[in-house]
């Protein structure tokens, strides 16, 4: 009889721990649809295997300037291409995230800050990377001179080296005799963390014009395994570069990070971006005036202006590779390399907005 009855307690227990298990799953489950309905609306994207939709929890809104006001844009189902667009970034920062660091707080590497005209540029690496009139902007005394803050200097952007000469003047690479609050260069993941309130923004660029611009960039620092005085591209073609990823570290010393995806150092894991606009180098003249006057930098604005209102860089890294073999184009004349360059920053092409069909002329 006691068998029994200890063998009844526990099918009632087993019975009754299955309901609350099942009310548990329930309640949670509605407590996660009611938290993502009241959550902010995502941007759209459309989920693959490469590409998470953007989260609901990232609190941000897509929106437009027209007419100097910002307007936000009602989410849709087709791709919304963050470039060349603000975003209304609340709060979307505070977890941890993995973002690129670039180590250096120097005006080669990092990101640049003002607290005058409180904003952060972030420093993606390689989206419009130009030695443009460095001649005119560092006072070279010897040859060896030159060679030293050239090889400092090459990694910096275009707009990088606009904001140091709008804020520094062109004859004071360091801006060392500026306030630090008019600006200042800083390590990117401190400047965002810090800096929420500040306004965020950088420049992207095509990825096929980029990846190209990263294997041309291999000449410029030491090579591995190769012939002294031989330039590393001599030992790797572009396609080998693009389809054989492993030979990359082979043959330069080049920081990967120059060619990885440019939304490891804007997104956060869960795809959430820490900008609040990015511009897009091939419109570079456009957009930073956009940035300009949103921040009404009086300063730079008088700068740009002085410009003609356009700034025209030197060659890049890939200028003359690119004359050479008769345009951009000839290099992804194999649909191979097309599609394996698609594949690899199938991210950037998606969050960033360009066209994976669509090879540029330069």
């Amino acid at each position: 009889m006691s068998r029994s009855l200890n063998s009844l307690i526990i099918v009632k227990g087993c019975f009754v721990f299955a309901v609350f298990l099942m009310v548990t799953s329930c309640y949670m489950y509605s407590l996660a649809r009611a938290l993502t309905s009241s959550s902010y609306a995502a941007v759209g994207l459309e989920v693959n295997s490469c590409v998470r939709k953007v989260e609901q929890q990232c609190k941000l809104y897509p929106c437009k300037e027209r007419n100097g006001v910002m307007e936000e844009i009602t989410p849709s189902s087709r791709f919304f291409g963050y470039a060349g667009n603000f975003v209304r970034r609340q709060g979307n920062i505070t977890k941890p995230h993995q973002l690129f660091s670039l180590g250096d707080t120097g005006w080669a590497s990092g990101c640049i800050l003002s607290d005058e005209y409180k904003f952060v540029f972030i420093h993606v690496l390689k989206s419009g990377g130009k030695v443009d009139r460095f001649l005119s902007s560092v006072q070279i005394r010897s040859l060896l001179s030159f060679v030293v803050n050239a090889i400092r200097f090459i990694p910096g952007t275009a707009v990088k080296k606009f904001i140091r000469d709008s804020l520094c003047g062109i004859d004071d690479d360091e801006c060392e005799h500026v306030p630090t609050t008019l600006v200042r260069a800083e390590g990117c993941i401190k400047s965002i963390r810090d800096h929420q309130d500040y306004f965020h923004f950088s420049f992207v660029r095509n990825p096929f014009s980029r990846m190209y611009s990263a294997y041309s960039m291999m000449d410029g620092f030491p090579p591995k395994n190769g012939i002294r005085g031989r330039l590393p591209t001599k030992d790797l073609s572009f396609s080998n570069f693009v389809l054989k990823p492993y030979q990359r570290g082979l043959h330069t010393s080049m920081w990967p990070g120059h060619y990885d995806r440019q939304e490891t150092f804007l997104f956060s894991e869960d795809k959430c971006p820490v900008f609040d606009f990015l511009g897009r180098i091939e419109h570079f003249d456009e957009d930073i005036r956009r940035v300009l006057n949103h921040l009404n930098a009086t300063k730079m604005i008088e700068y740009l202006e002085s410009m003609g209102g356009k700034v025209t860089p030197a060659n890049s890294w890939g200028s003359d590779k690119k004359k050479i073999v008769g345009g951009l184009r000839k290099e992804y004349s194999t649909p191979q390399i097309v599609s394996r360059v698609a594949s690899e920053y199938m991210s950037d092409f998606q969050l960033l907005g360009y066209d994976s069909h669509d090879i540029p002329e330069k």
